[in-house]
């Protein structure tokens, strides 16, 4: 939930200039953490991501006229990446512990989620009136979700080498 917040909030500070419309981001690091969160928290983590969202959403006061929007957000926030990481569970065989988790399944988790997230979401922001361009918009969003998912990803893959290698 801290971190969600935080890499919104970082986010917000480095590109919010450069969205394409409001919710629409070319580079959305909160992307990157949605993903980790799934994949090493799972339920706990899709929680932790919806409490998250929530206390995005009331503190930037995303769709603050429209509480059913903002709901459905959150919603989603949550539980695409969720799906997303159940998929690869069984579609990739990918093993809960993750001892599996190669720089190829990483990267099709990713590519996933960069696909499955936005397309909820705008259908979502279609049906409420919320944006009118679905297809421009998926486009924007998937690639954001894409480079925000690959910059945080090795973003923690960077700090983690920092970390002494458990014994054998």
């Amino acid at each position: 939930m801290v971190f969600y917040f935080l890499f919104y909030t970082l986010n917000e500070w480095l590109f919010r200039q450069t969205e394409f419309t409001e919710g629409i981001a070319w580079i959305y690091l909160p992307a990157g953490i949605r993903l980790i969160c799934t994949l090493l928290f799972a339920e706990a983590g899709c929680a932790g991501l919806l409490l998250g969202s929530m206390l995005t959403t009331a503190t930037y006061r995303l769709f603050p006229h429209d509480p059913v929007t903002a709901a459905g957000y959150c919603l989603i926030s949550a539980a695409a990446p969720y799906l997303a990481y159940r998929f690869t569970l069984s579609g990739m065989d990918l093993r809960r512990s993750l001892a599996n988790l190669t720089s190829t399944r990483l990267m099709a988790c990713i590519l996933l989620y960069a696909l499955t997230n936005p397309l909820f979401q705008l259908i979502w922001f279609v049906m409420r009136g919320v944006s009118p361009h679905f297809w421009s918009g998926l486009v924007v969003m998937s690639i954001g979700d894409l480079f925000g998912s690959v910059i945080v990803v090795y973003l923690f893959r960077f700090l983690l080498s920092f970390l002494p290698l458990p014994r054998r």
